[in-house]
């Protein structure tokens, strides 16, 4: 027994390095499963843009059953909302009534043999989601491993949004960079290039902390925030709306509008006419209904209206 209270601390540190952004979420995930003893193991969290779920995690189970997961199974399959109303960990013999009554049974679990399985909720997360493991063997979850699992639930639900601070917006993608290599905590399909991305990073680490907006290739805004940590620079990358219709070029002078500086130098150091920065302001002074300079660079600061470009022309001065 001291052997399993060790192993569970262990994991209680390695979830919350995971939860913190210093490792990828998929360590103590794979963790759980192969100690646990299940088949497979999916991370499933609330995606954006309304009830869609996405899998940050999966370990093993098939795109189909992936599907059924995040889609059918999180909706409206009766197991998943017990697990969800009684906020603990629910084994198929925890299930008031025959499992293979359920179109879960039919759809995901008896085409792969699945036999025993169990869900987690972790509502207390940025992104409600839960954790799913399957077996092919009937033998369930001991008591104890359920409460330490059930005791894990509020780290774990950090995994669903690692290295978040209390004022972060939810993110999508989150990178640790570290001597120019790159690596994913969670997510995929990160908005900036890889020269981007260390770009970001030099400039976070040279102020321990830097946000921004982006404008991906597919036309989609980003709202980017970078932070210094020990072992690196943490980037995290969530959509953001319109931003007031302001468009790329804008955002470049508020940002640089925001440091104080004055048009000329705006407009040297972005290779544009003086005239040109003039007629910028004034456009974003109108979309944004500010009254003045001063009242734009105190909103820019304050809701980070800033881009890369801008920060390259900083780090260059």
């Amino acid at each position: 027994m001291v052997a399993e209270i060790q192993w569970w601390t262990r994991l209680a540190g390695e979830i919350r390095a995971a939860g913190r952004g210093e490792i990828p979420i998929a360590d103590p995930v794979r963790a759980l499963r192969d100690r646990l003893g299940y088949d497979c193991a999916a991370l499933v969290a609330r995606g954006f843009g309304g009830e869609a779920r996405t899998a940050l995690v999966n370990l093993d189970y098939p795109d189909a059953t992936l599907a059924y997961l995040t889609t059918t199974y999180s909706r409206s399959c009766p197991v998943h909302r017990i697990a969800v109303r009684d906020g603990i960990a629910l084994r198929f013999i925890d299930v008031p009534f025959d499992v293979r009554e359920t179109r879960t049974y039919r759809d995901a679990l008896q085409p792969n043999g699945f036999r025993e399985g169990l869900t987690l909720p972790l509502a207390c997360a940025s992104k409600p989601g839960f954790l799913a493991m399957s077996s092919t063997h009937p033998t369930p979850l001991d008591d104890e491993s359920r409460l330490a699992l059930t005791l894990l639930s509020h780290d774990l639900a950090g995994l669903t949004d690692p290295g978040a601070e209390p004022d972060d917006m939810a993110a999508e993608v989150v990178v640790r960079i570290a001597r120019d290599a790159i690596e994913v905590r969670a997510g995929e399909g990160a908005p900036l290039t890889p020269t981007e991305l260390r770009i970001t990073a030099t400039c976070a680490d040279a102020v321990g902390r830097i946000g921004f907006q982006h404008r991906a290739v597919d036309g989609t805004w980003w709202h980017v925030r970078a932070v210094r940590r020990v072992d690196g620079v943490l980037v995290r990358m969530g959509r953001a709306g319109e931003l007031g219709h302001l468009t790329g070029r804008e955002l470049d002078v508020i940002g640089l509008v925001a440091r104080g500086w004055p048009n000329e130098r705006i407009a040297s150091a972005l290779g544009i006419a003086v005239r040109t920065v003039r007629s910028h302001i004034e456009s974003t002074l109108v979309k944004i209904a500010c009254p003045n300079r001063t009242a734009l660079a105190r909103m820019a600061f304050e809701r980070e209206f800033d881009t890369l470009d801008a920060l390259r022309a900083v780090a260059a001065a």
